[in-house]
């Protein structure tokens, strides 16, 4: 069964400020290849929701191909994925979890 997940308007604004970046910095197609890995994750995410722990609530998952990680709450009674926050793992590294 698939999961329903839910993108904060956190994260929303964390896509969308990449997506320009990439646009303006680097060219459309990069800009387009990020959104492909980001519906990969996104896909992901309702097809098998249970990547590692973070913290006591949040899980993570890393974009297969940016250097991108996406942090989210599982509701598994309601079959739910709240995506909270999706970040450029280089703009600060000690918030990738290496455990």
């Amino acid at each position: 069964m698939n999961y329903k997940v839910i993108v904060s308007p956190i994260a929303s604004k964390n896509i969308e400020d990449a997506v320009e970046y990439y646009s303006q910095k680097v060219s459309q197609k990069v800009a387009l290849d990020f959104l492909n890995d980001y519906k990969m994750t996104y896909k992901a995410l309702q097809k098998n929701p249970f990547y590692r722990f973070h913290d006591n609530n949040y899980r993570f998952i890393p974009f297969s191909k940016f250097p991108y990680i996406a942090f989210f709450i599982l509701d598994e009674s309601s079959k739910t994925v709240f995506l909270n926050a999706v970040f450029h793992t280089s703009q600060n590294p000690s918030k990738f979890p290496i455990k």
